[in-house]
Order: structure tokens, then sequence, then C-alpha cells
């Protein structure tokens, strides 16, 4: 079983929904973290598998960072499936709406 070691959000930061992630979602998860504004001038160097709507500013996105360094990722509000084995009990209701609220901010 691959366990999952981070989790990676890429938003927008000058949209204050999706910054709203960043700053939210620590809360609901068991995992650390790791916050990427999609404007990022490497971000695609960094995570080559990053969906290009993504790298455009198009839609927010959470990374499940496993332990054989693989990156899985998930856009707009199915981000939620990639959360469900790292969310902490209670989290998932806050953590989709969340997801849900920087989906209609783009």
């Amino acid at each position: 079983m691959v366990r999952v070691r981070e989790v990676v959000v890429v938003f927008d930061s000058a949209c204050p929904r999706c910054s709203r992630i960043a700053r939210e979602l620590p809360g609901c998860v068991t995992v650390p973290v790791r916050a990427r504004a999609c404007a990022e001038p490497r971000l695609g160097e960094i995570y080559p598998n990053l969906p290009a709507v993504v790298g455009a500013c198009g839609a927010p996105a959470i990374g499940i960072l496993r332990t054989d360094g693989q990156v899985r990722w998930w856009t707009g509000l199915r981000g939620v499936v990639g959360l469900l084995p790292v969310l902490r009990p209670g989290g998932l209701r806050h953590a989709a709406a969340l997801l849900r609220e920087a989906a209609r901010g783009r």
C-alpha cells in the first residue's frame, strides 16, 4: 500500500476564494499541506504532470504526493476524492466547501 506524504494545493493567490484553500485546508487533513501559486514561474518544471488548466490559473488543484514520489492531481471539486484518505474526522464537509467555493470563483 502506498501512503500519502503530503497534499499539494495549487491555487490562484490573487483570488480570495482560492487563497482560502491554502489557509484552511491544513486543518482538514492529517498530512502536511504545501501551497503553491498557479502563477509560480517554475511550477510546470516542479510538477510536470500538472494539468495545463491549473498552470494557466484556470482551476485550483489538489495533488496527492505519495511516499514513492508520485503525484496524482485532481482539479476543482474532484479534489475531494484525492483528500479522502487523509481527511480528519469531520473534515469532509469543510474541505468540499473550500473546493466548491474556489471552483465558483474561477
